[in-house]
Protein backbone atom coordinates (compact mmCIF):
# COMPACT_ATOMS: atom_id res chain seq x y z
CA UNK A 1 0.00 0.00 0.00
CA UNK A 2 0.97 3.37 -1.08
CA UNK A 3 1.93 6.48 1.45
CA UNK A 4 -0.59 7.95 -0.03
CA UNK A 5 -3.01 5.33 0.62
CA UNK A 6 -1.98 4.70 4.10
CA UNK A 7 -2.73 8.22 5.18
CA UNK A 8 -6.01 7.98 3.49
CA UNK A 9 -7.08 5.21 5.29
CA UNK A 10 -5.63 6.10 8.76
CA UNK A 11 -7.85 9.13 8.55
CA UNK A 12 -10.56 7.36 7.37
CA UNK A 13 -10.59 5.09 10.41
CA UNK A 14 -9.91 7.89 12.88
CA UNK A 15 -13.23 9.69 11.68
CA UNK A 16 -14.93 5.78 11.88
CA UNK A 17 -13.89 5.99 15.58
CA UNK A 18 -14.72 9.77 16.34
CA UNK A 19 -18.63 8.81 14.73
CA UNK A 20 -18.93 6.56 17.70
CA UNK A 21 -18.07 9.48 20.40
CA UNK A 22 -20.25 12.33 18.75
CA UNK A 23 -22.21 13.48 15.58
CA UNK A 24 -20.57 14.20 12.29
CA UNK A 25 -21.37 17.68 12.54
CA UNK A 26 -19.30 18.11 15.93
CA UNK A 27 -16.18 16.62 14.46
CA UNK A 28 -14.18 19.09 12.51
CA UNK A 29 -10.93 18.14 10.29
CA UNK A 30 -8.67 19.23 13.43
CA UNK A 31 -10.20 16.66 15.71
CA UNK A 32 -9.72 13.94 13.18
CA UNK A 33 -5.71 15.15 11.96
CA UNK A 34 -5.11 15.19 16.31
CA UNK A 35 -6.44 11.91 16.77
CA UNK A 36 -4.43 10.12 13.67
CA UNK A 37 -1.35 12.22 14.68
CA UNK A 38 -1.37 13.62 11.40
CA UNK A 39 -0.85 17.17 10.79
CA UNK A 40 -4.04 19.33 8.60
CA UNK A 41 -1.95 20.28 5.93
CA UNK A 42 -1.46 16.60 5.03
CA UNK A 43 -4.97 15.92 5.57
CA UNK A 44 -5.73 19.13 3.02
CA UNK A 45 -3.45 17.10 0.75
CA UNK A 46 -5.88 14.83 0.54
CA UNK A 47 -8.98 15.84 1.09
CA UNK A 48 -10.61 19.47 1.12
CA UNK A 49 -12.70 18.56 4.08
CA UNK A 50 -14.70 15.83 5.87
CA UNK A 51 -17.13 15.44 3.42
CA UNK A 52 -14.95 14.42 0.55
CA UNK A 53 -13.26 12.16 3.43
CA UNK A 54 -16.78 10.25 3.63
CA UNK A 55 -16.84 9.94 -0.38
CA UNK A 56 -13.54 8.46 -0.33
CA UNK A 57 -14.29 5.92 2.35
CA UNK A 58 -17.44 4.68 0.62
CA UNK A 59 -16.01 4.98 -2.72
CA UNK A 60 -13.22 2.25 -1.40
CA UNK A 61 -16.06 0.51 0.84
CA UNK A 62 -17.82 -0.57 -2.74
CA UNK A 63 -14.52 -1.03 -4.55
CA UNK A 64 -14.15 -3.48 -2.14
CA UNK A 65 -17.30 -5.19 -1.32
CA UNK A 66 -19.39 -4.87 -4.44
CA UNK A 67 -18.46 -6.64 -7.64
CA UNK A 68 -18.88 -4.25 -10.79
CA UNK A 69 -19.58 -1.05 -8.01
CA UNK A 70 -18.25 1.12 -10.89
CA UNK A 71 -19.32 -0.80 -14.42
CA UNK A 72 -22.28 1.21 -16.10
CA UNK A 73 -23.60 -2.41 -17.69
CA UNK A 74 -23.59 -3.95 -14.15
CA UNK A 75 -25.19 -0.75 -12.72
CA UNK A 76 -28.81 -3.02 -11.99
CA UNK A 77 -26.70 -6.11 -10.65
CA UNK A 78 -24.59 -3.89 -8.36
CA UNK A 79 -27.55 -1.83 -6.71
CA UNK A 80 -28.71 -3.87 -4.28
CA UNK A 81 -25.29 -5.10 -2.97
CA UNK A 82 -24.33 -1.78 -2.64
CA UNK A 83 -27.14 -0.96 -0.32
CA UNK A 84 -26.04 -4.27 1.47
CA UNK A 85 -22.80 -3.24 2.05
CA UNK A 86 -24.41 0.14 3.43
CA UNK A 87 -26.04 -1.43 5.80
CA UNK A 88 -23.35 -3.83 6.98
CA UNK A 89 -22.04 -0.63 8.11
CA UNK A 90 -25.12 0.97 8.87
CA UNK A 91 -24.03 2.66 11.62
CA UNK A 92 -21.19 4.62 10.26
CA UNK A 93 -23.40 5.65 6.74
CA UNK A 94 -26.49 6.47 9.29
CA UNK A 95 -24.05 9.15 10.84
CA UNK A 96 -22.44 10.10 7.41
CA UNK A 97 -26.28 10.50 5.81
CA UNK A 98 -27.01 12.85 8.73
CA UNK A 99 -25.55 15.66 6.57
CA UNK A 100 -27.48 16.69 3.58
CA UNK A 101 -25.34 19.71 2.07
CA UNK A 102 -22.38 20.40 -0.60
CA UNK A 103 -20.41 17.68 -1.04
CA UNK A 104 -22.58 15.15 1.13
CA UNK A 105 -22.70 11.65 0.30
CA UNK A 106 -26.20 12.27 -1.08
CA UNK A 107 -24.61 14.68 -3.86
CA UNK A 108 -21.94 11.81 -4.26
CA UNK A 109 -24.26 9.29 -5.39
CA UNK A 110 -26.24 11.43 -7.25
CA UNK A 111 -23.30 12.23 -9.50
CA UNK A 112 -21.95 8.86 -9.20
CA UNK A 113 -25.06 7.03 -10.56
CA UNK A 114 -25.77 9.93 -13.14
CA UNK A 115 -22.63 9.14 -14.85
CA UNK A 116 -23.05 5.38 -14.65
CA UNK A 117 -26.72 5.91 -16.23
CA UNK A 118 -25.76 7.82 -18.53
CA UNK A 119 -23.51 5.41 -20.35
CA UNK A 120 -25.59 2.88 -19.28
CA UNK A 121 -28.80 4.57 -21.60
CA UNK A 122 -26.32 5.67 -23.83
CA UNK A 123 -25.11 2.30 -24.85
CA UNK A 124 -28.51 0.58 -24.60
CA UNK A 125 -30.33 2.94 -26.77
CA UNK A 126 -27.76 2.55 -29.49
CA UNK A 127 -27.73 -1.13 -29.56
CA UNK A 128 -31.12 -0.72 -29.96
CA UNK A 129 -30.73 1.28 -32.99
CA UNK A 130 -31.64 4.91 -31.55
CA UNK A 131 -29.19 8.18 -31.05
CA UNK A 132 -30.78 10.28 -28.09
CA UNK A 133 -30.30 13.64 -28.25
CA UNK A 134 -27.69 15.20 -25.55
CA UNK A 135 -30.31 16.83 -23.87
CA UNK A 136 -32.71 13.38 -23.88
CA UNK A 137 -29.30 11.66 -22.20
CA UNK A 138 -28.95 14.00 -19.13
CA UNK A 139 -32.62 13.87 -18.20
CA UNK A 140 -33.35 10.44 -18.47
CA UNK A 141 -30.03 9.90 -16.31
CA UNK A 142 -30.43 13.14 -13.98
CA UNK A 143 -34.04 11.20 -13.55
CA UNK A 144 -32.66 7.48 -13.43
CA UNK A 145 -29.88 8.78 -10.46
CA UNK A 146 -32.38 10.75 -8.24
CA UNK A 147 -34.44 8.10 -8.27
CA UNK A 148 -32.19 5.55 -7.01
CA UNK A 149 -30.75 7.75 -4.71
CA UNK A 150 -34.30 9.04 -3.69
CA UNK A 151 -34.88 5.36 -2.65
CA UNK A 152 -31.53 4.93 -0.12
CA UNK A 153 -32.76 8.34 0.96
CA UNK A 154 -36.13 6.90 2.23
CA UNK A 155 -34.58 4.17 3.97
CA UNK A 156 -31.88 6.30 5.43
CA UNK A 157 -35.23 8.35 6.78
CA UNK A 158 -36.52 4.92 8.26
CA UNK A 159 -33.75 4.03 10.58
CA UNK A 160 -31.82 1.88 7.19
CA UNK A 161 -33.93 -1.16 8.98
CA UNK A 162 -33.05 -4.73 7.10
CA UNK A 163 -36.54 -5.02 5.74
CA UNK A 164 -36.30 -2.81 3.06
CA UNK A 165 -34.01 -5.39 1.43
CA UNK A 166 -36.77 -7.26 -0.35
CA UNK A 167 -38.15 -4.03 -1.39
CA UNK A 168 -34.48 -3.56 -2.75
CA UNK A 169 -34.78 -6.48 -4.83
CA UNK A 170 -37.98 -5.63 -6.18
CA UNK A 171 -36.19 -2.37 -7.58
CA UNK A 172 -33.98 -4.73 -8.89
CA UNK A 173 -36.15 -6.86 -10.65
CA UNK A 174 -38.33 -3.86 -12.01
CA UNK A 175 -35.21 -2.81 -13.39
CA UNK A 176 -33.72 -5.76 -14.81
CA UNK A 177 -37.78 -5.76 -16.74
CA UNK A 178 -36.80 -2.13 -18.00
CA UNK A 179 -33.48 -3.36 -19.34
CA UNK A 180 -35.05 -6.55 -21.06
CA UNK A 181 -37.10 -4.46 -23.08
CA UNK A 182 -33.64 -2.41 -24.25
CA UNK A 183 -32.44 -6.71 -25.96
CA UNK A 184 -35.86 -7.29 -27.02
CA UNK A 185 -36.10 -3.87 -29.00
CA UNK A 186 -32.44 -4.51 -30.40
CA UNK A 187 -32.96 -8.20 -31.45
CA UNK A 188 -36.29 -6.70 -32.77
CA UNK A 189 -34.18 -3.84 -34.80
CA UNK A 190 -31.19 -6.53 -36.01
CA UNK A 191 -34.00 -9.29 -37.44
CA UNK A 192 -35.42 -6.01 -39.18
CA UNK A 193 -32.35 -5.44 -40.36
CA UNK A 194 -31.62 -8.44 -41.57
CA UNK A 195 -35.02 -9.32 -43.27
CA UNK A 196 -34.29 -5.87 -45.06
CA UNK A 197 -31.11 -6.89 -46.29
CA UNK A 198 -32.55 -10.36 -47.11
CA UNK A 199 -35.46 -8.64 -49.09
CA UNK A 200 -32.66 -6.22 -50.98
CA UNK A 201 -30.80 -9.21 -52.00
CA UNK A 202 -34.02 -10.75 -53.29
CA UNK A 203 -35.02 -7.65 -55.26
CA UNK A 204 -31.59 -7.75 -56.65
CA UNK A 205 -32.01 -11.33 -57.75
CA UNK A 206 -35.43 -10.97 -59.90
CA UNK A 207 -33.65 -7.79 -61.29
CA UNK A 208 -30.82 -9.68 -62.31
CA UNK A 209 -33.35 -12.45 -63.85
CA UNK A 210 -35.16 -10.36 -65.81
CA UNK A 211 -31.88 -8.49 -67.39
CA UNK A 212 -31.16 -12.33 -68.60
Amino acid sequence: MSNNMITKDALGKGLKVLLEKKPLSKISVKDITEYCNISRNTFYYHFKDKYELINWIFYTDMLENVNSFNDPSKLTNSFVNVCKCLYANRKFYLACFQYIGQNSLYEYLNEFYYELWRINIDVRYTESGFKLTETELHLMAKMKAHSLVGIISDWVKDGMHDNYMSYFEQVHAVLEFEASGYARLSDQMMLEKQEGQAGKKNEEGKSYLRVC
